[in-house]
């Protein structure tokens, strides 16, 4: 009687495939969204809300980086689901969050709950609906990659600021929408802003921008 043949386990080469898979999704979502810049859909709320992300982009830490202070006007442009939103408010004097997608904004609506100091807002980074030189911080998260010139987004984000002003960019290698910090850097420079400093590591990154002298 033929001894009987042993059973492969299938772990290995199902972690593998689901490896690869994962790769590949990435790399077509990046080079998706560099040809089409765009805002990321409502459907990828999970991507912005899983709690791997969480870990290295913990909301009250990266809050805490912003250095926000207690009588700041604080803009948060592309807030998506609100993940960063309620720890934003509680370090300055108001916050407005805003998005393009409303959806978006209903979830986020339902994080500050009971916050008095949060107003929600419809638009996107092309033309803010902020009066210039009223604001002290514009915060960008994961966000700056999804428009299709983004020079001229921090433009805008240049004109809404008071003089002595900051802008706070944060990028995030698992995002697919990411680039590096020297491209960032670049941008920002290019739109009349000067780099103040960063933190983090190349692959999830803050860096901060003086406005107006």
């Amino acid at each position: 009687m033929a001894a009987p043949i042993p059973l492969r386990s299938p772990g290995r080469p199902l972690l593998t495939a689901l490896l690869t898979g994962l790769v590949l999704t990435q790399l077509g979502l990046r080079l998706w969204i560099r040809r089409w810049p765009r805002p990321i859909p409502y459907g990828w709320a999970w991507l912005l809300e899983n709690p791997w992300r969480r870990s290295y982009r913990d909301p009250e830490r990266l809050a805490a980086a912003c250095a926000l202070r207690a009588g700041d006007e604080v803009l948060e442009a592309g807030c998506g689901s609100g993940l960063f939103t309620p720890a934003l408010a509680a370090h300055c004097a108001h916050l407005s969050a805003l998005d393009i997608e409303p959806r978006y904004l209903a979830q986020t609506a339902r994080k500050t709950a009971g916050l008095g100091n949060v107003t929600l807002l419809q638009g996107d980074l092309a033309a803010l609906p902020c009066p210039d030189a009223s604001l002290d911080v514009v915060v960008l998260i994961s966000v700056l990659t999804e428009v299709p010139r983004p020079v001229d987004a921090l433009r805008e984000c240049r004109r809404v600021l008071r003089p002595g002003g900051r802008v706070v960019i944060g990028e995030e290698f698992f995002g697919p929408e990411y680039v590096r910090a020297g491209t960032v850097e670049r941008w920002a420079r290019e739109a009349g802003l000067r780099p103040l400093g960063r933190q983090g590591n190349p692959w999830a990154y803050l860096q901060t921008y003086a406005g107006p002298a």
